[in-house]
């Protein structure tokens, strides 16, 4: 290995260790400045408040039917569970 190796390898460490370094302290002035942009968005905060979300109208005529089936539909599912894990079980 000769002189001009050595220096092309010393040039690409200090390159190296220069690049990491600008994007460390890039990465800590993002991090501030994502921090001072949250204190300030929550300080003016109340001057554009949430929109409050649409109701969708109301259909209890259509639910009704449903919940009938369901009812008849909890006992035939029970009986198969139940029969399921008698099966399991080996009973």
């Amino acid at each position: 290995m000769n002189a001009n190796d050595l220096n092309l390898i010393i040039s690409s460490l200090i390159l190296l260790v220069a690049g990491m370094g600008m994007t460390f302290v890039f990465l800590i002035v993002l991090v501030w400045c994502t921090n001072i942009s949250s204190k300030v968005t929550a300080h003016f905060s109340h001057l554009l408040p949430d929109p409050t979300p649409k109701k969708a109208p109301a259909k209890a005529a259509a639910k009704a039917p449903a919940a009938a089936t369901n009812a008849s539909d909890d006992g035939e599912l029970i009986a198969v569970i139940s029969a399921a894990i008698q099966h399991r079980l080996g009973k």
